[in-house]
């Protein structure tokens, strides 16, 4: 067992628990979201001299260097001296302007903010001073607003109230941007862009972003879904093959559900191997669950891609989203 001094108070860590956990477990009201090191939601600061390292994975110059740490990623073995530190320093207001359905599951979200970013990087949506989640950027700068497609659980804390309780003219707050998940090849490179589920979202900011930037060779989009049910946006990905002769939409379910798409029925991995058998100078995009990203960044790079040429987005779920 650990102690750890927090605010001037010792709180004595379980075998295994990491900083958050107990903090939460002793009744300390610390934010948080993902408990995955994703949304930087429940970064606290460490006394000069500790050894944080191990859970800084993601943070900026800037937030190492005040020795800040991820308390949901740091189990420490050696005692710490723990502060909270100011979250609404690096919150920005947003606007909401738009919130419509995409399918029976997805909403789509814009906000007005003014917020420098990359399409493809996600954000931390703040529901209020505890609770948040992270999404990915769908839109690009000349939109004029950012898009967010939110997947509903109807258990979710977050997604429902975004389903049910926001409104058009009411104000959140957004940290970051953050990740690395954004359009960065040669012109003239093939790229492969897949996503499952609500991956669509940043690659769908890539994907264009891309276009815009003048990307002149063939870029390979794949979405897959469990069925036909989970596809959207099918339209206006087919409008931008149509209007690009550069770009090839594929998109692949399991099976069929009854809605209208021009879908393959089968296995997305199957697929993309028969469709790329030879990936060498390949830049690729992955975006969709852990499970997906992992098994198709291993499937990629055994196909000749570079593995510094693979970018990922993972999506992580809990039951409380």
């Amino acid at each position: 067992m650990t102690v750890i001094q927090f605010q001037g108070e010792s709180v004595t860590l379980t075998e295994g628990e990491s900083v958050l956990d107990g903090l939460l477990r002793q009744g300390h009201q610390i934010p948080h979201g993902c408990r995955a090191g994703v949304c930087q939601s429940c970064v606290v600061e460490a006394a000069e001299g500790d050894n944080v390292s191990s859970a800084q994975a993601g943070l900026s110059d800037n937030q190492v260097r005040l020795n800040q740490f991820l308390s949901c990623q740091c189990i420490p073995r050696e005692s710490l001296s723990v502060n909270l530190v100011d979250i609404n320093e690096q919150k920005t207001p947003a606007q909401v302007v738009d919130k419509s359905w995409l399918s029976d599951q997805v909403i789509r979200l814009r906000l007005k903010a003014s917020l420098s970013y990359f399409p493809g990087q996600y954000v931390t949506l703040w529901k209020d001073e505890a609770i948040a989640r992270s999404y990915s950027l769908a839109s690009v700068d000349a939109d004029g607003f950012l898009e967010f497609h939110i997947r509903h659980y109807p258990e979710g804390v977050f997604s429902s109230w975004v389903a049910e309780a926001l409104n058009v003219g009411e104000t959140l707050y957004l940290q970051g941007p953050m990740g690395k998940c954004f359009y960065s090849a040669e012109p003239s490179q093939p790229l492969l862009l897949a996503a499952i589920g609500t991956g669509l979202a940043p690659v769908y900011g890539i994907l264009r972003d891309a276009l815009s930037q003048f990307h002149n060779g063939p870029i390979t989009l794949v979405i897959g879904a469990k069925d036909t049910t989970g596809l959207y946006l099918i339209d206006e990905l087919m409008e931008i093959a149509r209007r690009h002769d550069n770009v090839s939409i594929h998109i692949v379910a399991q099976q069929e559900a009854g809605v209208e798409a021009p879908v393959q029925v089968g296995d997305i991995y199957q697929y993309i191997k028969g469709l790329l058998p030879d990936m060498n100078g390949y830049r690729v995009f992955l975006c969709g669950a852990e499970s997906f990203v992992t098994k198709m960044r291993k499937q990629c790079f055994l196909a000749g891609a570079g593995m510094s040429a693979i970018s990922a987005d993972v999506f992580l779920h809990f039951a409380d989203d």
